[in-house]
């Protein structure tokens, strides 16, 4: 069983890698998508909606940032938002699964064309371990994880918070891909928790995209050492409680009325 809200249309493409299952399908007007362990990452129709959002927000609220790390990302469309801004030097991709590499290459070629670029680096690599052993500073980290199951469940642990937090320039930012906490209550105590316990500022982000008329969203942590203002042309993207996050920020409120 597919976990998506798109009509499939026939399979393109088929491999079990040392970690999971990739496939890419053709959907009936999603264009194709990939799926990793029967479950949707994205389709070619709306996947800008997730890369752009989760990209612009870090990038404008930092300002000038200049070295960027992708954990997770091996469709290269995170990496394809980064280098879009003139202030960024390199990004260092870390990805654990080279076949998600080849299959988007192949098949999400206007994704995969960042690495191609000069100033992206792709690592190959369990991004845990890269974390502990890099001696390399970021000014902007981007956690573009699958879900908290198999191979991604260590990249929602306070361990792996913190091994972010020591790499992470003075002004630097995380963000994570959070939707699972959003609707899964229990996860949501564990990772809210260990990431408000690691950075002096969390607060979430989402994006929205639309399929059979229906607002679809995916949220995003932004973690930082400080605390910070957020830009009045961003706030529609923090407005939690409009948009099927008010667990969320009942949580997020609960968690500054402690600190107070």
């Amino acid at each position: 069983m597919k976990i998506t809200t798109i009509n499939l249309k026939k399979k393109l493409f088929f491999k079990k890698s040392n970690f999971q299952k990739i496939e890419v399908y053709e959907t009936e007007n999603f264009g194709k998508s990939l799926f990793l362990d029967d479950i949707e990452q994205f389709s070619e129709a709306d996947e800008i909606e997730y890369h752009d959002t989760m990209t612009k927000v870090p990038m404008v609220i930092h300002g000038n940032p200049k070295k960027i790390l992708i954990i997770g990302g091996g469709d290269g469309a995170i990496a394809r938002e980064c280098i879009k801004y003139n202030s960024i030097e390199k990004v260092d991709l870390c990805e654990i699964d080279e076949e998600v590499v080849f299959a988007c290459k192949k098949y999400f070629p206007q994704m995969a064309c960042s690495f191609e670029d000069p100033k992206v680096n792709l690592i190959i690599e369990d991004a845990k371990n890269f974390v502990k052993t890099t001696e390399d500073k970021y000014d902007i980290i981007l956690v573009d994880s699958t879900d908290p199951i198999n191979q991604a469940t260590p990249l929602f642990k306070k361990d792996f918070y913190q091994d972010l937090k020591k790499i992470l320039k003075k002004d630097g930012i995380v963000s994570c891909q959070v939707q699972t906490p959003a609707v899964n209550p229990l996860i949501a105590k564990n990772v809210y928790s260990d990431l408000y316990s690691t950075f002096e500022y969390l607060n979430f982000f989402f994006c929205t995209y639309v399929r059979a008329g229906l607002n679809e969203n995916t949220l995003f942590s932004l973690s930082l050492n400080k605390e910070i203002k957020i830009p009045r042309d961003l706030e529609e993207h923090f407005d939690l409680g409009k948009n099927g996050y008010k667990r969320t920020k009942n949580f997020l409120n609960k968690l500054n009325w402690m600190k107070k």
